[in-house]
């Protein structure tokens, strides 16, 4: 295509109703929009029009969301919760927007799931670290039991849309009793497929030498661990609860030193 026919087609679309071109955008994807505004002057107003960025932000907020009053267009609304997570459940539940999408993705405070002896201080402590979302997250001390899951509404994410959950966590100076795979898994609870759902085998550490083939654990740019428990594609309409869970129960052997962070639940790549 020549630099004629370029031109020619982009003073064809400045022609265009500034709504027109708004539904246009609507259609495509944040980053779309944010390039298309460097066209021209109408393509630039119509990128900044709270029609346009309506259609990026989700339909339904989850409970307890409050937009902050500071924030007077659509497109800041959507860039805000697309870098500033908001805490929500008694900031046991952090909610923000995915950026080149807009799906909802959210965050499980370590306060929020249940954990096996969690509340017995013999085998977990309930710290308090820089630079984290809540509160407080869960240092192991020692228990042959593990066990930690996550539950959450189906009906809090965005529909048609593949979503994967990840607990995430670091390790304390002497981790201990991990070198073993763990289960992992999720399933959308009170349905009939609940059944048939196996867990699938995942590594916490990195093994160096080791001949099993399983997920291993990654640290992410924070400096903190995740690891994929499972994935589940929320359709429009779905119902229920879907249960996350990790687990290592069969080893009688101890385990201390992991810091427990919670669970992200967010759209696959």
């Amino acid at each position: 295509m020549n630099t004629d026919t370029c031109l020619c087609q982009i003073q064809a679309m400045n022609s265009l109703p500034e709504d027109c071109i708004a539904k246009i955008l609507s259609l495509t994807t944040p980053a779309d929009v944010c390039r298309s505004s460097a066209v021209s002057r109408i393509f630039k107003s119509a990128a900044y029009s709270d029609n346009v960025w309506n259609h990026f932000l989700p339909t339904h907020f989850p409970a307890g969301f409050t937009a902050p009053t500071d924030l007077t267009t659509r497109k800041q609304l959507f860039f805000s919760l697309a870098h500033n997570p908001l805490l929500l459940n008694d900031s046991h539940l952090s909610f923000w927007l995915e950026r080149k999408s807009g799906n909802k993705c959210y965050m499980m405070a370590a306060r929020s799931l249940s954990i096996a002896w969690g509340d017995d201080q013999r085998y977990w402590h309930w710290i308090t670290l820089p630079d984290t979302r809540f509160g407080q997250v869960a240092e192991l001390i020692m228990v042959w039991w593990l066990e930690i899951t996550g539950k959450i509404n189906i009906s809090l994410l965005s529909d048609d849309t593949l979503y994967a959950a990840y607990l995430i966590f670091k390790w304390n100076d002497s981790p201990y009793g991990f070198r073993r795979l763990v289960e992992a898994s999720l399933v959308l609870i009170d349905t009939e497929m609940t059944d048939d759902v196996q867990p699938s085998l995942v590594s916490l550490m990195q093994i160096p030498g080791t001949e099993e083939e399983a997920p291993c654990a990654v640290m992410r740019r924070d400096g903190w661990y995740e690891v994929e428990l499972g994935h589940l594609f929320e359709r429009r309409g779905d119902m229920g609860e879907i249960e996350m869970s990790l687990k290592e129960t069969k080893g009688p052997f101890d385990k201390k030193g992991l810091i427990l962070y919670g669970i992200e639940i967010r759209p696959m790549p």
